[in-house]
């Protein structure tokens, strides 16, 4: 295919047969991010310059150069060196323990590239199609959430969705840090996503099921992955291009129309073959017919060192042998193969070339494709069967629903079955890149169209069913009573309390943005299969001990809840009363320093709020005993807010095990 020049060659291949470096990413919001960055920084990089074990000296971490903020990292550190130096024996322990709370993301660099690729801003609603495992869906997130603005939930929305629904709780999984209510994960065939009629927002208006950002990272042959995946040399084939080129085309297709005019979509692959990237980027560029451009982005990620995009390429039989055009293909193939696999004859014309190829020897990657589109107009869904006048006189946006005529137009068993047998080995679940293997089913010689495919054919079992969304009242007897026992503020949308269960008594409550109730109160909800969605703020707590409210606030949500409520219930702690409720699980109030054993005795039985501001530690400018060269806090630099349970004599820090190991290690 010329991916390269032959100058370059012998540097490529060598590169594809070396361990890929170690990535990982800071994740968060950007104040929790820069104190996470500047621990690796100033705690660890120092300290890991000039090791040598055996002879064998590392480099030290250090920022990927494109990476914006220094938030994305590598390092390539032998094993004998990991488990014989102390030095970095200690930095792994601190990579651990933030990945186990998700400060830390392990993802590959190539896999940064496409959300950054996106633009989203905090009011922007994105769609991430093929979601699973979630460290872009993460990075959307943190965009979403990017300002920071004080008592202000973001206007945006992010639906993450993938196919599987055991997949889809990876997504969970991976953004549960961030803790967005703006975040809503459904489980969905991405080449045919419903459309949905909405509720009406506060201000009465409907906003159309559309997106300003679409993310279309999806299956593919993962031959970029060759590094990391050591199984793709010895299984890759022809044929499992071949059998993913169509849907890879309904899918980007289908994010298409759900874009919204001016919006941006980006389509990715982990692999070099053209026939899963430019041939599918040229198929939906002239079936748009100039609603949708590619975009220029040369001067976006300026130290990224990137290719340009193929016009020309080769395509071949599963054997290995050049077919020159679609009518060369024998009878008994056509079924294997589509027009839209060749270079279309205006290639020239498409601009191509501002496609992104990323290969392993430019910067010590893996390999990637990369295309950003503008759509300039509404796109309206060829089809060959509708009448000449009838496409001219077609002024509104092509929409597809689950029986959607213009995806089964093209439909067969070879392209679901090529999507729906995604697999993922289990070092991709921390990398967030999709892999696809050849597979028995693409190997089919049957090429007559067959009845649709029922959910259990396809995915092997039904989704088990989800319980549903329920929305508390503003005046629901529960949320009065955490709202009064917090002092929520009066304008605090308290309609955006939901509970998963039909039960008398609400034990857990999530809290959810006003985009995503427009959407869960749909009527037309029910297609929409919804896996997860909303923050616990409030959960109820059983108790031996008569209290005002049985409600304690959840640590998923009390970040961003701090900000909305009253100080009553809030108590300012210094660093000696956090240690002593890291280092004790039931500490009684005589256990706490005498200086504010009055105040905690005072506080009524029930829930409170622990804020430690480091800036107000009376003791900050001692010396760290753990980090060399800082203050007494460590590096905990922002105010650390935290559930804490106060029975008659005692407290209990409401933190799991990960997030108290996290917190004890920075301070």
């Amino acid at each position: 295919q010329k991916l390269v020049s032959d100058e370059e060659w012998p540097a490529f291949l060598k590169h594809l047969q070396l361990t890929l470096p170690t990535t990982f990413r800071i994740t968060g919001t950007r104040s929790h991010a820069v104190e996470i960055r500047d621990t690796v920084k100033n705690a660890f990089v120092p300290h890991l310059s000039n090791i040598s074990v055996e002879g064998i000296v590392a480099n030290p971490p250090r920022p990927l150069p494109w990476y914006p903020d220094e938030l994305g990292w590598h390092f390539d550190v032998p094993r004998s060196v990991l488990k014989k130096s102390p030095e970095y024996a200690k930095f792994h322990q601190f990579l651990v323990a933030e990945t186990e709370v998700g400060n830390i993301s392990r993802q590959e660099a190539v896999s940064m590239i496409p959300p950054l690729m996106l633009d989203v801003q905090p009011q922007h609603w994105v769609m991430d199609m093929c979601a699973a495992p979630g460290s872009k869906t993460a990075q959307i997130i943190e965009m979403v959430h990017a300002n920071e603005q004080y008592r202000v939930v973001p206007a945006g929305l992010i639906v993450a969705n993938d196919a599987d629904y055991r997949r889809s709780h990876m997504l969970i999984h991976q953004t549960k840090r961030l803790q967005s209510p703006c975040l809503i994960v459904t489980n969905h065939d991405a080449s045919m996503m419903p459309s949905l009629k909405l509720a009406p927002n506060k201000s009465g208006e409907v906003v159309p099921f559309e997106f300003d950002r679409v993310l279309a990272d999806v299956p593919c042959s993962g031959d970029g992955t060759l590094r990391k995946n050591p199984m793709v040399w010895t299984n890759w084939t022809h044929g499992g291009a071949m059998g993913l080129h169509q849907t890879q085309v309904n899918i980007l297709q289908r994010g298409v129309q759900m874009l919204k005019v001016d919006g941006r979509i980006v389509y990715s692959t982990c692999s070099f073959n053209p026939m899963e990237n430019e041939a599918v980027v040229a198929e939906i560029l002239n079936r748009a017919n100039g609603t949708l451009e590619l975009v220029d982005v040369s001067d976006t990620l300026p130290l990224l060192k990137r290719r340009p995009g193929l016009s020309d390429w080769k395509v071949f039989t599963r054997e290995g042998k050049i077919v020159d055009t679609f009518e060369d293909v024998p009878k008994d193939a056509k079924g294997k193969y589509f027009p839209s696999m060749w270079p279309p004859k205006n290639a020239g014309e498409l601009h191509l070339e501002r496609c992104l190829r990323v290969y392993p020897h430019l910067q010590d990657t893996g390999g990637f494709f990369v295309a950003v589109f503008k759509k300039t107009a509404p796109y309206v869904v060829p089809n060959p069967n509708r009448p000449a006048k009838e496409k001219a006189s077609t002024s509104t946006e092509a929409t597809a629903t689950e029986e959607s005529p213009e995806t089964k137009e093209e439909e067969n068993v070879e392209e679901k079955d090529t999507e729906e047998k995604t697999t993922e080995s289990e070092d991709t679940a921390t990398t967030g890149d999709k892999h696809k293997m050849d597979s028995a089913e693409a190997e089919t010689k049957e090429t007559v169209k067959k009845p649709r495919m029922t959910r259990a054919e396809r995915f092997g079992a039904p989704a088990p069913k989800e319980e549903p969304f329920l929305f508390l009242d503003a005046d629901n007897s529960d949320v009065v009573l955490f709202s009064n026992f917090y002092g929520l503020e009066e304008n605090f949308p308290k309609d955006q309390f939901l509970v998963r269960s039909e039960g008398e008594k609400n034990k857990t409550v999530y809290f959810v943005s006003e985009a995503v109730k427009s959407l869960l109160k749909s009527d037309e909800i029910h297609r929409l299969k919804v896996v997860n969605t909303g923050v616990r703020t409030f959960i109820r707590q059983d108790s031996n001990t008569a209290v005002e409210c049985s409600f304690r606030a959840h640590s998923e949500g009390i970040a961003m809840m701090r900000q909305f409520v009253s100080d009553n219930r809030v108590m300012p702690v210094q660093l000696k009363e956090v240690i002593t409720l890291l280092q004790s699980p039931y500490p009684k109030i005589s256990e706490f320093p005498e200086a504010i054993q009055e105040r905690l005795s005072s506080l009524q039985s029930g829930c409170c709020i622990f804020e430690f501001d480091p800036e107000l530690e009376e003791n900050k400018d001692e010396p760290n005993p753990r980090w060399e060269g800082q203050g007494i806090t460590g590096f905990v630099k922002g105010k650390l807010v935290f559930p804490v349970w106060k029975a008659q004599v005692s407290f209990n820090m409401l933190l799991n095990k990960q997030e108290r190991r996290s917190l004890a290690m920075r301070l």
